[in-house]
C-alpha cells in the first residue's frame, strides 16, 4: 500500500515536522473548497457549499448537490460521515491521531460487524508541488465480539489524508485497487494541482450513482447506498442470477442526496445476487455476495 503511494512523490521535506500542526488542516472544511478526483469512470468534483454550527460547537458540512450534511466535525478533531443517518454515521477520521492510534468507526450490532480504523503511517513529502504530511488510515472489519484489530481482522480500504489538502486517495484493499486519486483542489482560494473549469458539466454527477454494497461478502445483512443529484422516483430491487425477483427494497420518491438501505438476506442461500436501481430513465446494476 505505502509503496504504491510513494510512486506519486519526488522528494521528502521535513520542515513541516518542526512546526506545530493544526489537526483540522488534514481535513480543510471551509465553504468554497473544491476537490477533483480521477475515478475509474471519469473525473468528479466535490465542493463545500455551506456549513452550520450546532449547539455542541460541532459543524455540519454540506457538499453540492446534497441537501443533507455529508460530514460533522467536532471540537475534538473527530470527523463523522453521513451524520444524520443512523446506519452510516461512521467515525471516519480522528484528525489528531498518530501512527498506531486506532478508534471505533462503527459499533458491532446484531447484524453488522464492528469496524475499527488505525493510522498506519504518517510522513512528510511533496504532493502536487506542495509540502504536506501524509496520514494513511486503514479500516478493518473485526470478527464478531472482537474489540481490537488482530490477525483475524479483515482490511477493507485505506484513506489517505494530506495536511493542508484533505482527502488524497482511496485504496480498496479488497480486491486491491485504486478507487480514486486527487488531481487538484482549491483550498481557501489557493489552487493546488490541476482544476478544470468550474462550469464543466462533464464533472457533474449523473442523475444518480449506485455504490458497491458494504460489507461484501456479507452474512446476513449488508448496506446498499445510492446518491441522487435531484429528487426523483427510485426503484431498488434484488434479483437472483437467473433474473428471479427476490425483494424490492425501495419503490418510492426520494430526495436528492445520499441514501442507504439495509438488505437482510436471512432465508436465502449463499451465492451471488444482483441489485438494480432504476432512477428516472436510467438503470444500473451491481453484484453482491451472500456467504454463510
Amino acid at each position: 500500500m505505502t509503496s504504491l503511494f510513494f510512486t506519486f512523490f519526488i522528494l521528502f521535506n521535513y520542515s513541516l515536522l518542526a512546526q506545530t500542526l493544526d489537526p483540522y488542516k488534514f481535513f480543510p472544511s471551509s465553504v468554497g473548497n473544491v476537490w477533483e478526483y480521477t475515478y475509474s469512470n471519469g473525473v468528479y468534483r466535490f465542493e463545500i457549499v455551506s456549513d452550520s454550527l450546532l449547539e455542541d460547537s460541532s459543524k455540519y458540512i454540506y457538499y453540492a448537490p446534497n441537501t443533507e450534511p455529508v460530514y460533522r466535525i467536532d471540537k475534538y478533531y473527530n470527523v463523522f460521515w453521513i451524520p444524520t443517518d443512523s446506519f452510516m454515521n461512521w467515525h471516519y477520521y480522528k484528525l489528531n491521531a498518530d501512527t498506531g492510534d486506532h478508534w471505533q468507526v462503527r459499533p458491532e450490532t446484531s447484524q453488522l460487524q464492528r469496524i475499527e480504523a488505525m493510522v498506519m503511517t504518517k510522513y512528510p513529502t511533496i504532493y502536487l508541488g506542495r509540502e504536506t504530511i501524509i496520514m494513511e488510515i486503514t479500516y478493518y472489519d473485526l470478527n464478531w465480539r472482537d474489540t481490537v484489530i488482530n490477525q483475524f481482522s479483515w482490511p477493507r480500504f485505506t484513506m489517505t489524508l494530506g495536511y493542508g489538502i484533505g482527502e488524497i486517495m482511496e485504496f480498496d484493499e479488497e480486491p486491491g485497487s485504486l478507487e480514486r486519486i486527487l488531481t487538484g483542489c482549491i483550498i481557501k482560494g489557493d489552487t493546488i494541482g490541476i482544476i478544470t473549469s468550474v462550469f464543466d458539466e462533464k464533472l457533474m454527477l449523473t442523475s444518480f450513482e449506485l455504490f458497491q454494497n458494504y460489507p461484501n461478502p456479507f452474512n446476513p445483512s449488508t448496506i446498499i447506498k445510492f446518491s441522487l443529484t435531484e429528487p426523483q422516483k427510485v426503484k431498488l430491487t434484488i434479483y437472483s442470477l437467473l433474473g428471479e425477483k427476490i425483494k424490492v427494497l425501495v419503490d418510492d420518491f426520494r430526495s436528492s442526496g445520499t441514501h442507504s438501505v439495509i438488505f437482510n438476506a436471512s432465508g436465502l442461500t449463499s451465492g451471488v445476487y444482483i441489485y438494480t436501481i432504476i432512477a428516472g430513465n436510467s438503470t444500473t446494476s451491481k453484484k453482491l455476495v451472500l456467504l454463510k
